[in-house]
């Protein structure tokens, strides 16, 4: 378990109020195998429902009834919401599940104060032994057809039958500011007779009773879970060898290598600890941390594990089982997943561009495009004819690159900074016989250089072409670990007749006919969309928080008509 170490917060502090909590919209409680779970997640003060500013990092977890976690992914909050998805495996076999949201700082509360929804999954590739024998269903009817209104927000349609493949115009719109002024995901999802649990609506989420946990700052025995308030929390320790070496201000590094690359360096504690804030999303499972010291091999880094939930205390209703009456229900919604999903090249969803960030070090350094230059093979010979600033020492069996400060002299003993990617190298070693070939740019900066506390003498960093350099450099000083990393946002697909001729040959058998986890009722979002092949009720659904805190839960259904059968 990660604890927080008292002196990360104000010594004048003696509690702090824990006043955050999570609501998770999904576009459906039951889901076929081949489904897909979409949700919008909104992080919230308990107190008043309005945008919790604490968390930047959100998870959500889905765990089955053998109270293990079958899928957690990490979500990056914006304006303290986010989006996800999970495709429902072959491998998930039919049952109940909990699909449980929360923030780091919400896991100093009691387990019961986690966001959790019941989600059935039916698998009708996997038969339970247990269910094929009772061949029965005593599961929740479906509750769906419940009428949500609100008289602020009205849902404008053109008509409210449809036919296939037809534009349904939708407008969501609000005369009151303080509506527009909010979040929300809107949802079109088809109904049919399969028994589904209950979604909690925004409305009845925003009734349930306020949980606000005080935490002593003083209380020594009591464990702290930092918020991750700047972004995602990396943390660890390091351990002397010979149990005598200070531990204490020594300085570790963390690399996450890309196009767009971090490099931070912080200091350990009294104890070893240490600590890093990514304020930054950053998409890449290549991260390392090591110590930068010259007695580094002196030393063992680990990282800390997440926290964990203790899923025992999740409760679930007794099992439900499958009847024959909704066989004909299961059956078509299974096809309708098959097809989609063998047609899932030409509807495929767009991960949303990441912008691109530029280098901590930016625009300081003299840059060296190797193209504009005799391209040489090897680093001695770049240094020597094109990155003159640059030259090598060898200490021992390692290679060290420095910078020559002309305002210095003699020329100070520490070596430079050196990135390929993103990539701190504590010796260069891997460069002497890397081919040359293969890199993009140098960029040097002249001088004394500061990363956190540490400093070095100048900085020499290399972008290779492919971003795929890797490093041969181990030892108990170097931590490559495997983090959780938050998945990536989207842009849904949306499929558009407006040429008859569009996709005619393509079958269309969406039961999910829109999802937006991001309409803005002050801006013009995209909320019209067209229909499938398929026919029968629909239901729109909207959900969503004012910036004020108040609920907007919305219901209302479409009927869509098979004109080809007429």
């Amino acid at each position: 378990m990660f604890v927080l170490i008292n002196t990360q917060l104000s010594s004048a502090q003696q509690t702090v109020t824990l006043d955050e909590t999570i609501f998770i919209h999904t576009n459906a409680a039951t889901l076929i195998s081949g489904e897909t779970l979409l949700y919008k997640v909104y992080c919230l003060k308990s107190s008043d429902k309005t945008p919790s500013g604490i968390s930047k990092v959100a998870y959500v977890e889905l765990v089955d009834d053998n109270k293990k976690s079958v899928f957690k992914t990490k979500i990056s909050l914006e304006n303290a919401s986010g989006q996800g998805d999970y495709f429902i495996p072959t491998t998930l076999k039919t049952g109940t599940y909990k699909l449980i949201g929360y923030t780091n700082w919400m896991l100093n509360k009691p387990f019961s104060e986690l966001f959790q929804l019941n989600i059935n999954i039916i698998n009708p590739y996997k038969v339970d032994e247990k269910t094929a024998s009772q061949n029965i269903f005593a599961g929740n009817t479906n509750t769906t057809a419940e009428s949500l209104k609100n008289e602020n927000v009205t849902l404008n349609l053109n008509k409210k039958i449809f036919s296939n493949r037809e534009l349904v115009d939708l407008k969501i719109k609000s005369s009151n500011a303080n509506y527009t002024n909010g979040t929300y995901s809107l949802s079109v999802r088809k109904l049919d007779n399969i028994p589904a649990q209950n979604q909690i609506s925004a409305v009845d989420f925003a009734a349930g009773n306020a949980y606000l946990a005080v935490l002593d700052l003083k209380n020594e025995n009591q464990k702290i879970i930092l918020p991750e308030v700047r972004g995602e929390i990396i943390s660890g320790k390091i351990s002397a060898k010979n149990n005598s070496d200070k531990i204490d201000n020594i300085s570790v590094g963390l690399s996450i290598p890309g196009k767009s690359f971090a490099f931070k360096v912080v200091q350990t504690d009294k104890n070893g600890n240490f600590i890093f804030n990514v304020n930054q999303t950053f998409y890449s499972s290549n991260i390392i941390l090591q110590i930068i010291d010259e007695k580094a091999n002196n030393y063992e880094l680990t990282v800390n594990n997440a926290p964990e939930i203790d899923y025992t205390k999740v409760s679930f209703e007794k099992d439900a089982k499958l009847s024959y009456t909704i066989k004909e229900s299961l059956l078509e919604r299974s096809i309708s997943s098959q097809v989609e999903n063998a047609y899932f090249h030409k509807k495929v969803d767009n991960i949303e561009k990441t912008p691109t960030v530029e280098p901590f070090y930016y625009p300081l350094t003299k840059e060296y495009i190797l193209d504009d230059y005799t391209r040489f093979k090897t680093l001695k010979e770049t240094i020597t004819e094109v990155a003159v600033e640059a030259y090598s020492k060898q200490k021992d069996d390692k290679l060290y690159l420095h910078v020559n400060d002309p305002s210095v002299f003699p020329q100070l003993p520490n070596p430079a900074l050196v990135l390929v990617d993103g990539l701190y190298l504590e010796n260069q070693n891997d460069l002497l016989t890397y081919n040359m070939k293969n890199v993009y740019k140098i960029e040097i900066i002249v001088g004394r250089y500061y990363v956190g506390a540490k400093s070095f003498n100048g900085l020499i960093s290399f972008t290779t072409f492919d971003k795929d350099f890797k490093s041969t450099q181990t030892g108990s000083f170097i931590a490559k670990p495997t983090i959780l990393r938050p998945q990536p946002k989207k842009i849904y697909n949306k499929v558009k007749y407006e040429n008859t001729a569009d996709n005619e040959r393509i079958p269309d058998f969406r039961n999910q006919l829109f999802w937006n986890p991001d309409v803005q009722l002050n801006q013009d979002s995209e909320t019209s969309f067209y229909t499938s092949d398929l026919s029968g009720t629909f239901e729109i659904r909207l959900e969503g928080f004012t910036k004020s805190g108040i609920p907007v839960s919305i219901k209302e259904n479409i009927e869509i008509q098979n004109t080809s059968a007429n």
